[in-house]
């Protein structure tokens, strides 16, 4: 593959390329505190003064994450600066950084608070469990822990949510999880506090898990059932078939299936209009571009992400072949084109690699920032540039499924 020439701009400061289509951030705006003293304070509570709070949760607490999921946090603190507080939530018990001293046990279920929640993804689940209450009490950004950031969150979607003349309150990520039907990620959602929507969400999800203490069989639910399976169109994804039965798929993904339910729910209780919301007033910005331009890039395949970006980049006896080639063109196109990188472990058994796993091994723990390599220049890159693109929402209209007119937990009239 080859890349054509960029008029790229090379910092008398760092003697680094800036690639076209990026600018070097002024290091005054960044967070210039060491690795170390930031993984400290990550691991300390902080007071919530304002809606500017970025949410992230790992069940089993900071010093059990994988080394690049510990990276990609203290990166989220260094490139957001001190506008932004970055909170790092767990359920390990006696921890100052426990979600029970901010959200009370009435916002969850009882397998989350008697910690009987089972099965290979518990933790996934208590994640999804902890993210909306946060939201709703506290205001800010939820953004998965294993995500990678290249954009800073006041110009994805905040400058928006703040502006008084617009109608946004609410931003996130849209993917097609069925042929035609769009329907939003939870691993970016961004919202002030009290907001409508983040409220009945959470209460649709919570209400699945009533006597259950795993996600098998939500897409049975009384709520749910109306729901025809997920089932993403994997051809337009540029993704292989996905090694699971969609019965699975649309369990692990119940809050997705939440989130449909009320985009297309009436409540004539109280005059709540899931359809006139979703159209109006979220900012919704195109998954595949913004989060998994990357997946798309190598076919959703984790050992491809992964030669890539082990790859040598600069350094003593560097060759420009093929892979090289690929790699630069990878990398400079998830920095200038995309504003985050999401990497997750899931489904479980759903793709054939994952890069996530890759990483998470002991032999490849320190892969994502070898120097020299792709990866470590896509470390510096989501801290030290900026993107100068603009950002294309996509405009969502009134539904053209079957708009329900009920109660928020309501089912379906047969």
């Amino acid at each position: 593959m080859e890349v054509a020439p960029q008029p790229d701009i090379v910092s008398p400061a760092t003697k680094v390329a800036v690639p076209a289509g990026l600018k070097l951030i002024d290091p005054s705006k960044l967070d210039l505190r060491s690795d170390d003293e930031i993984a400290a304070w990550l691991q300390e509570p902080h007071p919530i003064t304002s809606d500017k709070n970025v949410w992230a949760f790992w069940h089993a607490g900071y010093t059990k994450m994988a080394p690049w999921v510990q990276r990609n946090i203290i990166n989220w603190v260094r490139r957001l600066g001190p506008e932004w507080t970055v909170h790092l939530l767990d359920r390990v018990p006696g921890s100052k950084t426990n979600v029970s001293h901010l959200v009370e046990s009435s916002y969850f279920p009882e397998a989350f608070n008697n910690n009987t929640m089972d099965g290979p993804t518990a933790g996934a689940h208590s994640g999804d469990l902890v993210r909306l209450p946060l939201l709703w009490k506290y205001g800010g950004v939820w953004i998965d822990a294993g995500t990678f950031l290249f954009r800073h969150i006041e110009d994805i979607c905040w400058k928006e949510i703040e502006n008084p003349a617009s109608p946004i309150e609410m931003a996130g990520f849209v993917i097609e999880m069925r042929p035609g039907i769009d329907c939003m990620l939870n691993g970016f959602i961004a919202a002030k506090r009290g907001n409508p929507f983040i409220k009945r969400w959470h209460d649709i999800y919570v209400a699945l898990w009533e006597g259950k203490t795993n996600a098998q069989g939500f897409h049975k639910h009384p709520l749910l059932r109306h729901l025809p399976l997920l089932c993403p169109p994997v051809d337009r994804l540029n993704c292989p078939n996905l090694n699971l039965m969609m019965e699975a798929f649309s369990d692990y993904l119940a809050a997705f299936m939440c989130f449909e339910r009320l985009r297309k729910l009436i409540d004539p209780a109280d005059g709540f209009n899931g359809p006139e919301y979703y159209s109006n007033h979220m900012l919704l910005l195109p998954a595949l571009q913004e989060t998994y331009y990357f997946q798309q890039q190598t076919n959703w395949s984790g050992t491809r992400q992964f030669e890539l970006l082990t790859a040598k980049r600069t350094g003593e006896g560097v060759v420009k072949d093929e892979i090289w080639q690929a790699a630069e063109a990878f990398v400079t196109d998830a920095l200038t084109n995309t504003s985050t990188m999401k990497l997750s472990h899931g489904p479980p058994g759903a793709l054939d690699s994952f890069l996530a796993d890759l990483w998470d091994s002991p032999e490849h723990q320190e892969k994502d920032r070898v120097e020299g390599t792709f990866a470590a220049y896509l470390r510096y890159g989501s801290v030290h540039f900026d993107q100068t693109r603009a950002m294309k929402p996509i405009k969502m209209g009134w539904p053209t499924e079957e708009v329900l007119t009920c109660g928020v937990l309501e089912p379906k009239k047969e």
